[in-house]
C-alpha cells in the first residue's frame, strides 16, 4: 500500500487508511510509538499502562463483594498489599 505524505499546517503527515487501521487494531485518538528501523518508518500500537491507584479508583466501592471474596477478603495481609 503507498501512501502519500501531505502538507499539514507547518507540517507534514499522511492519512492511515481505515483498512490499515483496523489492521493494525487502532482506531483514532489512539496512540503510535514511531521509530526509525533501517530507514522505514516504523509505526506500533502503544497500549496506556495504568497505576494500581488509577486502576482502584475506578473500582465501585459499594459493589456488592462475592462470597469467595468475602472469604478472603478479611485476611490478614500476607505480603505487600496495598489495600
Amino acid at each position: 500500500m503507498t501512501i502519500a505524505i501531505k502538507k499539514w499546517g507547518n507540517s507534514s503527515g499522511v492519512v492511515l487508511p481505515s483498512l490499515l487501521l483496523k489492521k493494525l487494531g487502532v482506531t483514532n485518538g489512539q496512540h503510535l510509538d514511531a521509530e526509525i528501523k533501517n530507514g522505514s518508518l516504523i509505526l506500533t500500537p502503544t497500549q496506556r499502562r495504568y497505576t494500581l491507584e488509577e486502576l482502584v479508583a475506578q473500582c465501585d466501592k459499594n459493589a456488592p463483594m462475592m462470597t469467595e471474596e468475602d472469604v478472603w477478603g478479611n485476611d490478614a495481609p500476607t505480603g505487600n498489599e496495598i489495600w
